[in-house]
């Protein structure tokens, strides 16, 4: 049996779902008062840049668990990747118009009730992000929906990293935010959490592609109904 080949497409689909996620309009106004606590008043470029790694590292946790978990599903019936692909591509898809036309779907969770260690320090920021990419599902679930059909529809390999480029689309920018606390640039911090509705409707561009191409993928595999 051959090596598999790594979809880069979809991991750069992924990533860039990921920097998406992480904007929500929901979820991202809180991000630099978190940071700014868990850093202390000590704050420097350096020790965001480590937070904000640190940060990452949980939510890389958390994700890759959740990519095997979804991308395992094809194991238990391989002779259906290309409908469920299909169907999967389709719902995808009609979940990103919803998000280009505003149209509301229910929130699992908010991360204003996100409740980590109220203990200080770059340790604690690794817990923080493993909590954040658990209540963060709630600000986009859309798109998180989204990756968990991707996972489940594209093989345990390229399920894996899918989450684990979506996982760090979300550190890029949640490290660049702690920098830019650290330098107190409130006006850009102020200036992106203005932006974040707008970046909610491009996210929804972005899932209509990313469900288009899972119809792609799904139309260059055989279709297999028996053994």
């Amino acid at each position: 049996m051959g090596a598999v080949a790594i979809d880069m497409f979809g991991v750069a689909l992924s990533f860039a779902a990921g920097v998406f996620s992480l904007l929500s309009p929901c979820g991202y106004a809180l991000l630099p008062g978190y940071f700014s606590y868990y850093l202390g008043s000590n704050l420097s470029s350096r020790k965001a840049i480590l937070g904000g790694l640190l940060c990452t590292a949980g939510l890389v946790a958390v994700f890759s668990t959740v990519g095997a978990l979804a991308s395992a599903l094809e194991v238990f019936s391989p002779q259906l990747t290309s409908i469920f692909s299909l169907t999967a591509g389709l719902i995808v898809a009609l979940m990103g118009l919803f998000m280009i036309l505003e149209v509301r779907v229910p929130q699992i969770s908010k991360i204003t009730f996100l409740k980590t260690s109220q203990k200080r320090g770059l340790f604690n920021l690794l817990i923080f992000g493993l909590a954040y990419g658990m209540a963060s599902v709630g600000c986009s679930a859309p798109i998180f929906l989204s990756m968990i059909l991707y996972a489940a529809s594209r093989g345990f390999i390229n399920g894996v990293a899918a989450f684990v480029a979506f996982a760090a689309g979300m550190g890029v920018p949640l490290t660049l935010t702690g920098v830019l606390v650290a330098e107190a640039r409130v006006l850009i911090l102020k200036k992106i959490t203005d932006l974040t509705p707008r970046l909610h409707r491009i996210s929804g561009l972005l899932l209509v592609a990313v469900g288009l191409y899972m119809v792609y993928l799904s139309a260059q595999q055989p279709l297999q109904l028996g053994s």
